[in-house]
């Protein structure tokens, strides 16, 4: 997953998952006063593999998942990429 955080910076995460383990977090577009149109953490359960991995914060944007870009792309299309990316990376 790539992110840009609240300081602009653009950095590679990976969040490792359990069989089963919800990613655990809620996204939202990022809005007209973004400069690129993407998704922004809007929430994140203290039990999902998102706040586990200690590697992600309320407010990143979430700009391509597995080189897959979310920029530009409808909110449930977003939703839909990260759930697909969370089921095929379980063993």
């Amino acid at each position: 997953m790539s992110c840009s955080s609240n300081d602009s910076h653009l950095v590679q995460v990976l969040v490792e998952k359990e069989r089963g383990e919800i990613m655990g977090m809620v996204i939202v577009e990022s809005g007209w006063g973004s400069l690129v149109p993407t998704v922004v953490i809007a929430n994140m359960s203290p039990f999902g593999a998102a706040a586990r991995s200690g590697k992600l914060n309320i407010g990143d944007q979430i700009m391509s998942i597995n080189g897959t870009s979310l920029v530009g792309l409808p909110l449930a299309q977003c939703q839909q990429i990260i759930k697909v990316s969370a089921w095929s990376s379980d063993s």
